[in-house]
């Protein structure tokens, strides 16, 4: 199994061990009980959010809930309430909802969507407050398999009461997935890639889509650091198909690397 794929699926591993599709949840943090209902015939769920035995919150979902935990990302810092979604299926797609109690309601502070990866809490930088650690599945399908395709780091803290992107902020992790990325990258190169015979020649499943993939990863993770001219620097030296050109716009102009 792929390095990537396999840190993919642990990091789901959390958020559907608490329930799984089609399983209700019946949990009680503190002073408050949290309880789902599914209607099997229009694939929905209502939670509902008790005190004392009193509804204070009753919402209808789309998507399952698969987790409630409370989260404590500082140090004395606010409670969180941290609830996880599924949609179902093999490849997709995972949530969450961040909320609070404030004065025995419960509001909604922010969500977030996560795709394939899922996502981790930790303090990376050692400073008392936990981030939101997940992997960006925009290149799913896009140059090659599921399988192949790698997925470039996207870390999140939660400001001011939203969740804020701060990848950029973390330079140090981010290359250090970059020299990752680039190991794969000279493994796959050892020997001469098969190239397409015209620019328009779809390179899905091929050698030329395997490199593709993981130079989007490079560049991608470059961007997030502000540099990403060192990614098409890489694209430049590697890539030598006559559909460079094309890749590249791709690159700027579907997923706005630029």
């Amino acid at each position: 199994m792929k390095k990537t794929l396999l840190i993919l699926l642990l990091l789901l591993l959390p958020v559907l061990s608490n329930a799984q599709w089609g399983e209700k949840i019946n949990k009680r943090i503190g002073d408050y009980t949290f309880v789902t209902d599914i209607d099997t015939n229009q694939y929905t769920v209502t939670l509902t959010i008790s005190k004392n035995n009193k509804p204070i919150f009753k919402e209808l979902f789309l998507d399952m809930v698969v987790n409630i935990e409370q989260v404590q990302l500082e140090a004395n810092g606010k409670k969180y309430i941290f609830i996880d979604f599924f949609s179902g299926g093999a490849h997709c797609c995972g949530s969450l909802l961040i909320g609070e109690f404030r004065s025995d309601r419960f509001v909604k502070v922010d969500s977030a969507f996560y795709g394939n990866s899922g996502y981790t809490l930790e303090d990376l930088n050692k400073d008392g407050a936990k981030e939101i650690i997940s992997y960006n599945d925009m290149f799913a399908y896009a140059f090659t398999n599921y399988s192949e395709t790698r997925f470039p780091i996207r870390i999140q803290k939660l400001k001011s009461d939203k969740i804020k992107e701060v990848t950029g902020d973390f330079e140090d992790v981010v290359l250090k997935e970059i020299r990752e990325f680039k190991a794969d990258l000279d493994e796959i190169t050892k020997q001469a890639i098969d190239c397409p015979t015209v620019d328009d020649e779809d390179t899905f499943n091929t050698d030329a889509g395997s490199v593709k993939t993981v130079l989007a990863a490079i560049v991608a993770d470059y961007y997030s650091i502000g540099k990403v001219e060192k990614g098409y620097e890489l694209v430049n030296k590697v890539y030598q198909c006559s559909d460079k050109n094309k890749f590249i716009n791709i690159l700027k102009e579907d997923f706005k690397l630029k």
